[in-house]
């Protein structure tokens, strides 16, 4: 169908109705309030759109009685897709629809109805209204995941934080047992930091944990996740490796860090160690996770009491 024109910054309206006359009545009206319009002249046109730019609709303006699937159909169709039920309808119907017609259009979702004739201006009233309420939510769902985001990441590195890492572990751990597929969990500590800290300053110690970071996330592979577990400990979660793929990863990560040391003040620059623990859910251990990270934890003692920058495995 014809796609009229109009600032869609404004909101996007979804006009469906099997008559042309009254169609273009309502989206020459809309156009009127600032409102860009898509038009359908059937429910199942309409369903088809709304499956395909369902994401761009902000309301949608709906006859009850169509040929085929009617405006109740697609109503209970739309509020069925948990990817379209936001989106508000505003139903069409004639005098001479009866009331329990205006319930079922209530009960199945409608947030409004206009009888035909209708009025101009409580028409745009009405529609406006309904698009302002579904931009302002989309907004707060928006504002929410992006919080929920930040707070799952650690401000300093931009890696994953602690909650984040627990949270992925219990999806590896479920995916391991579900599909029997071999996870390591590597757990890696900068050597002396503490030192490092102390002499150049916690400036110069958050550039080396950026520094580590970002050297980090370049080298594990795409199916790999990094966190920041804690001060100067990180974590990576390695799906389908062994003991081989994890000690390939942190050799690559050391060869980094040598061929990239951290540039410090009057052109000085430092090379950062780093010790690894990596403990595996295995064919060994039937894929068993309880306790990986104490395990992975346990071998970096070790290799931090072996005399640092090594590698132990569980």
């Amino acid at each position: 169908m014809a796609q009229a024109s109009a600032d869609p910054a404004a909101g996007v309206v979804l006009v469906v109705d099997d008559d042309t006359a009254t169609r273009t009545l309502v989206v020459r009206v809309l156009q009127q309030a600032g409102l860009s319009c898509r038009e359908a002249a059937s429910g199942e046109e309409a369903l088809a759109l709304l499956r395909r730019r369902g994401s761009a609709i902000d309301a949608v303006v709906l006859d009850v009685r169509m040929p085929g699937i009617s405006g109740f159909d697609v109503l209970a169709a739309v509020r069925e897709d948990p990817a379209l039920a936001p989106i508000p309808i505003v139903l069409l119907t004639a005098h001479a629809d009866t009331e329990d017609d205006l319930v079922l259009g209530a009960q199945l979702g409608a947030i409004d109805h206009l009888s035909k004739p209708f009025s101009a201006s409580v028409l745009r009233a009405k529609v406006r209204r309904a698009v302002d309420q579904c931009r302002a939510q989309r907004e707060l769902e928006v504002r929410l995941e992006s919080a929920e985001r930040l707070a799952r990441i650690d401000p300093l590195t931009q890696l994953g934080n602690r909650q984040l890492f627990y949270e992925r572990l219990r999806e590896e751990s479920s995916y391991a047992a579900r599909h029997r597929a071999s996870f390591a969990l590597v757990v890696l500590d900068i050597d002396h930091f503490k030192a490092l800290n102390d002499t150049l300053g916690h400036e110069t110690g958050d550039r080396a944990l950026r520094h580590f970071a970002d050297t980090l996330a370049a080298v594990i592979r795409k199916e790999d996740s990094a966190f920041r577990y804690g001060g100067e400990e990180f974590v990576i979660l390695m799906r389908g490796a062994d003991a081989k793929a994890a000690t390939t990863c942190t050799s690559r990560l050391r060869n980094a860090l040598r061929h990239r040391p951290l540039e410090l003040d009057a052109g000085q620059s430092r090379v950062i160690t780093f010790s690894s623990g990596t403990a595996l859910a295995d064919e060994a251990n039937e894929f068993w996770t309880e306790g990986l990270f104490g395990r992975a934890d346990e071998a970096l003692y070790r290799a931090k009491e072996a005399g640092r920058d090594r590698d132990e495995v569980a």
